[in-house]
């Protein structure tokens, strides 16, 4: 089955090469032939050849797998299985990467806890763009295969007066 999908994969190219190629030998054969016959020869070819592109873009957009964000949530969860890591190494690199990362170590960190590759952020964070730089990081670290951004926004009122 996945060689067959591989060789229809490969076709749309395959024949756009052909088309190409057999351009190409008309155009060597137009010197020998009156200039009428190559310009028409050249037209049909051309023809043959976008049809050729067209067919291959159809062909690769009705077996396109789907969207890339499916794509790479899939692509997560296989590296996450691959990877091995328990739940509590995960949550150490999350937290780790968390401290450091260049746009979340200065923010306040949020517990973190991992439940089958899936990272829970919990906690309170002073904006919206934190919490959601904070879900950002912690999605991007490798064995992570999806984030429960739990983070609530505190109140700007909430705040205690200074004196």
């Amino acid at each position: 089955m996945v060689k067959f999908l591989g060789r229809l994969l490969i076709l749309p190219f395959k024949l756009v090469l052909a088309a190409v190629g057999t351009a190409f030998r008309a155009g060597r054969l137009v010197g020998r032939v009156p200039v009428v016959v190559g310009r028409g020869m050249s037209r049909m070819m051309g023809i043959r050849g976008v049809i050729g592109l067209l067919v291959g873009v159809a062909l690769g957009l009705l077996f396109a797998p789907g969207p890339g964000r499916q794509l790479r949530d899939r692509l997560r969860a296989i590296q996450a299985r691959r990877s091995g890591l328990s739940d509590a190494d995960l949550a150490a690199r999350v937290v780790f990467e968390l401290e450091h990362a260049p746009r979340t170590w200065h923010l306040a960190q949020p517990t973190v806890t991992v439940v089958s590759g899936r990272a829970i952020l919990s906690g309170s964070v002073a904006q919206t763009a934190e919490r959601d730089e904070l879900g950002r990081v912690a999605g991007a670290v490798p064995g992570v295969t999806a984030v429960d951004n739990l983070l609530e926004v505190e109140a700007a009122g909430s705040e205690p007066a200074p004196g």
